[in-house]
């Protein structure tokens, strides 16, 4: 009778997941996870953290959900008339819940997905100019209707086709011509296990084996990225044949402009092989098997998945095997899908996560439970019963006392999760902290982006068309990219546009990659790390000029206050969060006085202050 009532209550409340939990529902789960937290706390005999004042907590909460400050004005619309710093109890729940639903949210949040997944523009280099404009949108879209993690999993390692009509197919196309990069990337990214030294030999510190490398990979061996549509090939030959006819008589360019469109619009995507299998390498050194010989799939641990080796045994329909190894990684029982995901929601909230390394939670084939596997047990079951909802999640994780703490200053070999990470800002914040100082809210300004154009492209059926269509789509094609960012506003040499839309290495990316914006040739590997060449750019950058000059919302925002005062607090809370000291006063209110507003920005922005979130 139990049993049936506790499956009647699963179902109930799944079926209603990913819709907003009520405010106690909120509260209760944050307040489990406070027990939680308090429990590791006081059995280290630790001292508790003090609460956090309303003003340096929404300038943590604006940075930690929408990856930029407050402004001025919402700054004041919290904590109250300038100058006020004492606590005022105000609505954080329904501060939190706002920014959650927030466009900033989703560019937040883009920041963190894009790192995770390694999203480039130009997804591969060896696919050429395949650019991933659907893919970065499609993704900013996932993020913005809350699709459940589990879902845009099984989207992600399901696709199929091409990625202009299925923007998803960008993450296989990550890897393209790299299976067995891919699958460690995949263990790494939706499991939180690292297996990449098993691609090689077997593992020297862990229990995976070569072979249980290459059984993973074999899920994706029926997986081809030349597009094999009937008649296809033969057309590009055709194509081709003709353009270099053509350039022979003296039209210099053709045969390349032509390889870029086939390779942009139909070359490649993500189709089945129905024969395709995975071999050994031929310096497999193991006695389990002979080099290059066939591997059959099978999942590496938990509830494992196996294929058939029996031939008349195996079910025809060519996507069996991947859909297999898909739905192993989501399952409920999977020990670290949803493990993986707490783990680093918690450590983009906090600034340190709760297992370390964190795409390694697995170690001699046992869960790593890191500082607390009582946290990392509520956290999993709260996400699953959830139905893997990233935004109640973290909304659940805001709300805590834990997070609304004050920050955590000491060592890091004592910090048992007493209040967030005192933190320096990544680089995406510190440039988005600059755009919004520029624009006032840049959350709305966005480029033009031409995916509806180059869909259209790749519906036109490849058998009709003729090289002179193609040459012609192509210089629309180029013309489009070059009006990608008209119209929009420029702070100094760069566009003032948040660092979610900037995927291409001619706008802004000096900037953020001089403060650590992951590369993302690698899983996560941005850095936060200061020195001194950072230093030297903020010191000597145009970025003071510009958010010094009559354009710039911040100096219209000093401008239309009517006294010395007023101007002061304004430019203190609006770079750093606080108000002025009476130091502070004494040493600026003369550069107030003569107006020399520039001197005062420049000192806040390359201020300590202005690089953390405290």
């Amino acid at each position: 009778m139990i049993k049936v009532v506790v499956l009647i209550f699963t179902a109930l409340f799944i079926t209603v997941a990913n819709c907003e939990l009520p405010p106690e529902a909120i509260k209760k789960h944050a307040l489990d996870i406070d027990k939680i937290v308090v429990g590791e706390i006081n059995s280290k005999k630790l001292e508790l953290p003090k609460d956090v004042s309303d003003a340096t907590f929404i300038r943590r909460i604006y940075y930690d959900i929408v990856g930029r400050p407050p402004t001025h004005d919402e700054y004041m619309e919290f904590i109250g008339a300038e100058g006020s710093v004492e606590t005022r109890n105000r609505d954080r729940g329904a501060l939190i819940k706002k920014l959650l639903n927030s466009e900033g949210y989703v560019h937040h949040m883009y920041n963190f997905w894009a790192d995770l997944l390694r999203v480039k523009r130009n997804l591969n280099e060896n696919v050429g100019n395949l650019y991933g404009d659907a893919y970065i949108e499609w993704i900013k879209e996932q993020i913005r209707s809350n699709t459940p993690y589990d879902q845009l999993t099984k989207k992600l390692l399901g696709a199929k086709g091409n990625i202009w009509q299925n923007p998803e197919t960008g993450y296989l196309l990550r890897d393209i011509g790299m299976p067995l990069d891919n699958l460690s990337n995949t263990t790494q990214i939706f499991l939180g296990v690292d297996m990449a030294c098993a691609q090689c030999h077997d593992h020297p510190f862990d229990e995976w084996s070569q072979r249980d490398f290459y059984e993973s990979a074999a899920f994706f061996a029926q997986i081809q990225t030349k597009n094999s549509q009937e008649g296809v090939k033969g057309k590009i030959k055709e194509l081709r044949d003709e353009a270099k006819e053509i350039q022979k008589k003296g039209q210099k360019g053709v045969e390349g402009k032509l390889n870029r469109y086939l390779r942009t619009i139909y070359e490649y995507g993500v189709d089945y092989k129905p024969n395709g299998r995975l071999k050994l390498p031929d310096d497999y050194a193991y006695r389990d098997a002979d080099p290059n010989s066939v591997v059959f799939a099978a999942t590496p641990y938990g509830d494992r998945v196996k294929e058939s080796k029996n031939k008349t045994k195996r079910v025809k329909h060519p996507n069996t095997i991947r859909t297999s190894f898909v739905d192993w990684v989501v399952a409920r029982d999977n020990p670290t899908f949803a493990l993986n995901l707490v783990n680093r929601l918690w450590g983009h909230a906090f600034g340190a996560p709760i297992i370390e390394p964190m795409n390694n939670v697995m170690e001699d084939g046992e869960i790593n439970y890191g500082k607390s596997q009582r946290l990392v047990e509520y956290l999993s079951e709260m996400l699953r019963d959830m139905n893997y909802d990233v935004k109640t999640f973290l909304e659940v994780v805001y709300n805590s006392r834990a997070y609304q703490k004050e920050s955590w200053q000491g060592s890091i070999s004592d910090y048992v999760f007493q209040g967030p990470l005192s933190r320096r800002l990544t680089a995406s914040q510190l440039w988005d902290t600059y755009v919004t100082l520029y624009t006032g809210n840049p959350d709305d300004i966005k480029p033009t982006y031409s995916n509806e154009l180059y869909k259209k492209m790749s519906l036109k059926d490849v058998t009709e068309l003729t090289l002179t269509d193609a040459l012609g789509e192509l210089d629309k094609f180029n013309s489009l990219q070059k009006t990608t960012y008209n119209n929009l506003p420029k702070m100094g040499p760069w566009y003032a546009v948040r660092a979610s839309h900037v995927n291409r290495p001619s706008n802004n990316l000096n900037v953020l990659i001089e403060f650590g914006r992951s590369d993302r040739r690698l899983v996560d590997n941005g850095s936060s790390e200061g020195s001194v060449t950072q230093l030297l750019l903020l010191m000597n950058s145009p970025l003071v000029s510009a958010l010094s000059s009559y354009n710039s919302q911040l100096i219209k925002k000093v401008n239309s206050q009517d006294n010395d005062t007023v101007k002061l607090y304004t430019l203190f809370y609006s770079v750093i969060g606080r108000s002025p000291t009476a130091e502070d006063f004494n040493l600026f209110k003369p550069y107030i006085e003569k107006k020399q507003y520039q001197d005062v920005i420049w000192a806040l922005v390359n201020s300590h202050e202005a690089k953390f979130i405290n």
